[in-house]
């Protein structure tokens, strides 16, 4: 005789109801936990994948190789290559001149630069002064002894190509160059004369070492020299003596003075050979030295 099949109770069908129930809610809460736990990881990698991708797409700057004085001056004068804003901000020219004056010290050089930048004492006057040729207008003219007898030379070598070479002006003291200046600020005016004449101290003419020239004592001009026929001669053999043309038409950037067809400056036979071959002016020729 077969048993009879046992059927659920009510109570058996609600506990098993509650069991399910019970099974799903566990299934939801565990999957929502894996979702809270994984979702960080997942923003985390999504982050260093956008902290990656930025990099790539924006490298990372380097530091400026330059000074502030150089990013300035490039950015006051975009027009000039980046060796040239290094040149120029060695030279001072990024600065106003005469606003950042250093006493010159090297006085026993025959390669001193002085200028708008550099200027001598006030009681400074060489101390192996001896007279040169002189055209006579402004009395004895002297210089010291090494430039002295190097423009003797070029004198005389003058004299062989059939012309007179003499000083008009050489070495001024400080006193002598502020009365100048002051009489060319009364005159013209303080820009006029600062582009024509430098403040005293930082003239040249004190140090010696530079000479105005006359060519066949024409007077009527300093710049008379210019059209004397036999002014290229000159120019071409100043470096065999020692001397070079100071302030040239095209170095006025870096002078900071107007041309000077007649003004010499004494820098030894080497310096103003290679100064000549490289078309530099005196503060070109230091830069590339330094």
């Amino acid at each position: 005789m077969a048993k009879p099949k046992r059927r659920l109770t009510t109570f058996g069908k609600v506990l098993i109801t509650m069991i399910v129930i019970l099974f799903l809610v566990l299934c939801v809460l565990i999957s929502q936990l894996v979702i809270q736990l994984t979702k960080p990881q997942e923003e985390n990698q999504a982050e260093q994948a956008k902290v990656v991708q930025e990099e790539v797409e924006e490298p990372k700057k380097e530091e400026s190789k330059h000074s502030a004085r150089e990013e300035a001056y490039a950015q006051a004068h975009p027009e000039l290559s980046e060796e040239e804003v290094i040149k120029r901000v060695a030279m001072n020219l990024d600065q106003e001149p005469y606003s950042h004056l250093e006493e010159v010290q090297d006085l026993d050089s025959d390669l001193q630069l002085v200028n708008k930048y550099y200027a001598l004492p006030a009681g400074y006057e060489p101390a192996d002064l001896v007279p040169v040729s002189s055209s006579g207008e402004n009395g004895t003219v002297m210089m010291r002894q090494n430039a002295a007898a190097a423009f003797e030379e070029l004198v005389q070598a003058s004299a062989q190509q059939g012309f007179i070479l003499n000083a008009c002006s050489a070495y001024r003291s400080y006193a002598y160059q502020e009365g100048l200046y002051n009489n060319g600020v009364a005159n013209y005016g303080q820009k006029y004369a600062d582009a024509y004449w430098t403040r005293p101290g930082s003239s040249e003419h004190q140090t010696g070492l530079s000479v105005d020239v006359r060519m066949d004592n024409d007077f009527s001009d300093l710049d008379a020299v210019r059209n004397h026929p036999q002014y290229d001669w000159l120019l071409e053999h100043l470096a065999d003596y020692g001397f070079i043309l100071r302030y040239p038409d095209d170095k006025q950037e870096y002078t900071l003075i107007a041309p000077e067809s007649w003004h010499l400056r004494y820098v030894g036979q080497e310096a103003a050979r290679e100064i000549a071959d490289h078309n530099w002016c005196l503060e070109e020729y230091l830069y590339y030295q330094n």
